[in-house]
């Protein structure tokens, strides 16, 4: 579930971001396909950006790293609370998340049901190359696919050719299919105020090019946008289809009679790239800030120094930049690795493993007499037969902690093994286990 809220998260930043410099940059410009082919590239590339494999290259953490758990606080009372604190903000906004998600996938499948209701009551027809769908009410014209919807009742004879060379434009240009990817970005990001407004912008950029696309044609322009000021439309069907309608009106014209933008103007679509540039490095540099310590999961990074010893090193006749070998076991003979291609996992995954952690292990009688708390650091290897073992503290504070996080941790089931180039192996992991009480606080490190 992090994983997906990462994912997300670094799309978002990735579409805003790009959004940004469309709107200072592109937005007034007459390249109306160029716009038009660049929100697009926008949002496909945004929805990618998480899993391309540069962006996850750049993301490898330095060697130096050590593999951090996420931490889990116990306290002398009602453990669980604190379990279900930590876990309450991943359970709600998972919840919201997706009950969104499935209101706008609802709202999508009744906007194709809808198109196709109106398509089997009216049928479809032919008119001088047109595959015409005549309805009987007052829906604006508009086109979906390769249909165009009409009610001639509405429309004057003269108007209907200029209107249909219109809707032909968002037919042979294939308007339908952006409208359909935006709509199921705007689904996955429904929470995200700039899918809606690129959304918004690529309904106008598919007027302005019908527009062009029918002046283009030999229509004189006056004539075209008196039409346009002397119609009265209809009602708007749904958001996946491409409406003749008033409601841009005014932008319209202006597009019409705006001097064309200058050749060289196509290149401040460049722009973007020192932004992509920047958004990768703040994402990648941000995410191993911390020289000492990789946090594999969403909570806080702690800064243990020297916690584990000086390892043997391994000899490798090949260099490997995927894998961090930490040492070679003395009773086994084979590498202990800190980070593999594919880590181990905790059966049920981590939130199974804090719930295990928080649930058995109790703040010693003792402790909490002498008001003893802080962070005991332990240090174990999960073998490639998924065995936890070498469970060792490397930094305590005393008072029967270490002694009970030590009796705990020995306690876990069988992990997920990792594995490295399609091999189980054995790697080694730190974990933090806090105490904490709700009086002054008295740490006595244990030496």
């Amino acid at each position: 579930m992090n994983t997906l809220f990462i994912c997300l998260f670094e799309s978002t930043l990735c579409v805003s971001a790009l959004y940004a410099v469309y709107w200072v940059f592109l937005r007034r410009e007459t390249f109306f396909s160029v716009n038009r082919f660049y929100l697009l590239a926008m949002v496909l590339f945004s929805m990618l950006f998480p899993l391309l494999p540069m962006h996850r290259a750049l993301s490898t953490p330095p060697a130096s790293l050590v593999v951090l758990l996420e931490p889990v606080m116990i306290t002398p009372a009602k453990v669980e609370l604190t379990l279900q604190n930590h876990l309450q903000w991943i359970e709600i906004a998972a919840g919201i998340y997706f009950s969104g998600v499935l209101y706008f996938l609802l709202r999508f499948v009744l906007r194709l049901i809808q198109l196709h209701r109106i398509v089997r009551r009216s049928g479809i027809s032919e008119h001088h190359g047109h595959r015409v769908v005549y309805v009987d009410r007052g829906y604006s014209p508009f086109s979906f696919l390769n249909l165009t919807f009409i009610n001639p009742a509405l429309l004057p004879d003269d108007t209907l050719p200029t209107i249909l060379e219109h809707e032909r434009v968002h037919i042979r240009q294939h308007h339908t299919a952006d409208m359909v990817l935006l709509e199921l970005a705007t689904l996955l990001q429904w929470f995200n105020p700039v899918m809606w407004l690129a959304s918004r912008e690529m309904k106008s950029i598919h007027e302005y090019l019908a527009d062009e696309g029918v002046l283009q044609n030999g229509i004189s322009r006056p004539g075209y946008q008196q039409m346009i000021l002397d119609e009265t439309m209809g009602i708007r069907v749904n958001n996946l289809t491409n409406n003749f309608n008033v409601s841009l009106l005014k932008k319209r014209i202006a597009m019409m009679t705006k001097s064309k933008s200058k050749t060289w103007a196509k290149s401040k679509v460049l722009i973007s790239l020192p932004a992509l540039l920047a958004l990768m490095f703040m994402l990648t540099a941000g995410s191993y800030s911390n020289p000492e310590v990789l946090n594999v999961s969403s909570g806080p990074v702690f800064n243990p120094i020297h916690l584990i010893p000086a390892p043997s090193p391994v000899v490798q006749d090949k260099p490997n930049t995927g894998s961090q070998v930490s040492f070679t076991d003395p009773k086994t003979g084979k590498p202990v690795y800190k980070v593999v291609k594919k880590m181990p996992s905790y059966p049920g995954g981590d939130d199974a493993r804090l719930k295990f952690l928080a649930g058995n292990i109790k703040y010693p009688e003792a402790a909490i007499k002498n008001n003893i708390q802080g962070t005991v650091y332990l240090t174990f290897t999960v073998r490639d037969d998924g065995s936890v073992t070498d469970v060792k503290v490397l930094r305590g504070i005393g008072g029967g902690c270490d002694e009970e996080a030590l009796r705990v941790v020995k306690l876990m089931p069988k992990w997920n093994p990792g594995e490295e180039k399609g091999k189980p192996v054995d790697v080694i992991f730190n974990l933090p286990i806090k105490f904490a009480l709700d009086g002054p606080k008295k740490e006595e490190p244990k030496k």
